[in-house]
């Protein structure tokens, strides 16, 4: 049975890592959304949570009731106002007219847009807002911003960085003394390995570099890897094709094995047009099918990915997508 393997040591690795750049574990709130990334949330809370993080960020109430007992703080990223909402969570308000929707005292990070466009208030709306956040009974408990290219070598990452600074004065100046209780978070993955420090005030909310993927840190571990177990084998004689449509024809007797994984374990479909080659050097045989695949193998396990740079360069796109499509049925194993 294919099977996922997280590595503990080095996911414990990363968020030393983390919190040493961040200023402590009390900075830091560990995104969890879509299964950890397709790490497997429920896996890693327990681990995480151990190693002193308290705060995390999810994307939906289903996420956050999951991992409720294991967190004292969890923010939900995505969340449709319906009027119940949980004095267990914090929300992040998205969309200014969703604040008459919320239940009274409930939970709020207030999102501020500084130039992504995609969520949150414009700095000149923040006055209004809170007057609103008044008028409503909402508790804001943070302010938040997601940097739109942290991992570009531009100015974005400065322009945003400056904005946030001064929607922060401006909460600052509005709101006095209730201010310094409240938790402003700006800098990402890529961001937090970026900038040099954190403001004092400031906390860290981390993504994928919890797993060992950024761009501005050469000390991450990768924590997953993809194995697959052997179906069958056989010797594929001199002509002979293997899999859907004959796309690999052997050159001559060659000894091939056939996995259980396949896309609809949530790989990107392989077409056997151009060669693919697993962390061993083997080469992938054919077209991919839903639940298989062929390669010039013969060994009981075989490891698919260990590095997701990889698959995610040969198929065009990045590494966070092939981490989050990877399904949820896959077994997960801590080793």
């Amino acid at each position: 049975m294919a099977y996922i393997k997280i590595n503990r040591l080095a996911y414990e690795h990363n968020l030393d890592l983390i919190a040493s750049k961040a200023g402590g574990y009390e900075k830091v709130i560990c995104v969890f959304k879509d299964n950890a990334y397709g790490h497997g949330a429920k896996l890693l809370a327990p681990i995480a949570r151990t190693k002193g993080i308290n705060f995390i960020a999810v994307k939906n109430e289903a996420e956050a009731k999951e991992l409720e007992n294991i967190f004292d703080n969890i923010l939900i990223l995505s969340h449709h106002p319906h009027g119940n909402e949980s004095e267990k969570f914090i929300y992040a308000l998205n969309n200014k007219n969703d604040i008459k929707k919320l239940k009274k005292n409930t939970k709020i990070h207030l999102v501020i847009d500084t130039n992504m466009h995609r969520n949150g208030i414009l700095p000149e709306e923040i006055q209004e807002t809170l007057h609103e956040f008044k008028n409503h009974s909402l508790q804001l408990h943070g302010v938040m911003m997601h940097f739109a290219g942290s991992d570009e070598i531009d100015a974005s990452y400065f322009v945003q960085k400056q904005k946030f600074q001064y929607a922060k004065k401006l909460i600052y100046d509005l709101l006095q003394e209730e201010a310094k209780n409240l938790v402003f978070h700006s800098h990402n993955s890529e961001a937090l390995f970026r900038a040099n420090t954190l403001e004092d005030d400031e906390y860290c909310r981390v993504g994928l570099v919890q797993f060992g993927y950024a761009h501005f840190s050469k000390d991450l571990l990768k924590v997953l890897s993809l194995w697959a177990e052997k179906l069958s084998q056989r010797v594929l004689k001199k002509g002979q094709s293997v899999g859907y449509g004959g796309m690999y024809s052997a050159k001559e007797d060659i000894e091939i094995a056939t996995y259980d994984l396949g896309y609809a374990d949530g790989l990107l479909r392989y077409d056997g047009k151009k060669d693919f080659f697993l962390p061993n050097g083997k080469k992938i045989l054919g077209k991919m099918s839903m639940d298989s695949f062929s390669c010039e193998d013969d060994s009981e396990v075989i490891c698919i990915m260990n590095d997701a740079n990889v698959m995610a360069n040969f198929f065009n796109t990045i590494n966070y997508e092939i981490l989050v499509k990877l399904s949820p049925n896959l077994k997960r194993i801590v080793i």
